[in-house]
């Protein structure tokens, strides 16, 4: 369980430069106490790489292991192209017209999720459009 809680809140992989940069300087002499000063990485983490390096050959960044069900708009630029052409409509008009030109029924959320994994909000700013009932009566 808590190797499962530490992949959940682990943060972005160092960079591959970063990774050759300790590496090397480690192998130029360089303690790994000094590089992981210099350097800020954690000490167990320059093992690690130390590690890797001895059984692969390389430190490579290993991508990260997709979990869970494909997602069902797997097609983003398709999906960003139907959102421009639709983009007046609602989250519900959105979903009719998906079923319409695709054949495919999804969920509020699957439309939720897609929408924001091409980078699009719900949430519309003040004063973006033009009020269509005017100024507020006193």
């Amino acid at each position: 369980m808590r190797l499962r809680l530490h992949l959940l809140f682990m943060g972005a992989p160092y960079s591959q430069d970063l990774r050759l940069r300790v590496l090397s300087a480690i192998d130029a002499g360089l303690s790994k106490m000094k590089a992981h000063q210099t350097f800020r990485v954690a000490r167990s983490t320059i093992d690690d790489w130390l590690l890797l390096r001895a059984r692969t050959g390389s430190v490579e960044v290993v991508p990260p292991v997709r979990r869970g069900p494909a997602p069902a708009i797997d097609d983003l630029a398709a999906f960003e192209e139907f959102a421009t052409r639709h983009r007046h409509k609602t989250l519900a008009g959105l979903q009719e017209a998906w079923e319409q030109e695709t054949g495919q029924r999804l969920s509020d959320n699957t439309f939720s999720l897609a929408m924001r994994r091409i980078g699009w909000t719900r949430k519309k700013r003040a004063g973006s459009t033009v009020s269509v009932w005017g100024p507020a009566l006193p």
